[in-house]
């Protein structure tokens, strides 16, 4: 026999659960949040280092593609292309919670 209490008790148990998901994915919308800042802040640095090296290889009148392909064969990348290849490989440590 079901009593009035029942349906009562599962709908509290219904609203913790949600309330528990609802504070899950308040955290993951705070660290994809950090993560976006910093990929913003990583794509501004790339940004800058990208018209740095253009105005100095057009004050030098030296090619771009030639300058690019001098700079590749010696393995050299700038800091902030290797730390945005490795956010985007997930290097950082961080799991991810999505299947």
């Amino acid at each position: 026999m079901k009593t009035a209490e029942e349906p009562a008790r599962r709908l509290e148990q219904t609203l913790e659960r949600l309330r528990k998901e609802l504070a899950e994915m308040q955290i993951q919308d705070q660290k994809l949040l950090l993560t976006l800042r910093h990929l913003h802040s990583v794509l501004e640095e790339l940004r800058s280092e990208s018209a740095h090296w253009e105005d100095a290889m057009s004050s030098r009148g030296t090619s771009p593609i030639r300058a690019r392909a001098g700079s590749e064969g010696r393995g050299q990348q700038p800091l902030a292309f290797r730390r945005l290849a490795q956010l985007l490989h997930g290097a950082d440590g961080r799991r991810s919670s999505l299947p």
